[in-house]
């Protein structure tokens, strides 16, 4: 039987976007909200019964919360030759990548809105 689980935390954050032409370029803030689904089959659950493991989300959270996303790695300069911005599509990318790393037999989706006040905007990955 397949089980789908779902956990969502908010992070407050600020960024910018170099090379990019426009108001995103100067630094600015967020309320992240980033939201995850978790997919895996019942025989994947742990000895406890857990399939997934929420206190993961909980030190993506702390790794991002109140802090200026350009100096959290994998964002700015990972090497001399590359620049990787914290845009929506690149964050969503960075919390897939370290949720697979943990569980890569389970299928995970994500999706980061870069704000949910007044509009809903989002970037969503994922194995589904």
């Amino acid at each position: 039987m397949e089980l789908t689980l779902y956990t969502e935390t908010v992070i407050d954050s600020c960024h910018q976007l170099e090379g990019y032409c426009g108001k995103c370029s100067q630094l600015h803030g967020h309320t992240w909200k980033i939201s995850i689904w978790i997919k895996g089959d019942e025989s994947q659950k742990d000895d406890v019964g857990i399939l997934f493991d929420f206190g993961n989300v909980k030190d993506i959270k702390e790794r991002y919360d109140h802090k200026l996303l350009n100096e959290v790695p994998p964002f700015g300069i990972q090497n001399k030759l590359e620049y990787l911005n914290p845009t929506a599509e690149n964050i969503s990318r960075a919390i897939y990548e370290e949720l697979k790393h943990k569980r890569e037999e389970l299928k995970f989706k994500v999706r980061v809105y870069e704000t949910v006040v007044g509009k809903e905007t989002y970037c969503e990955l994922g194995d589904f």
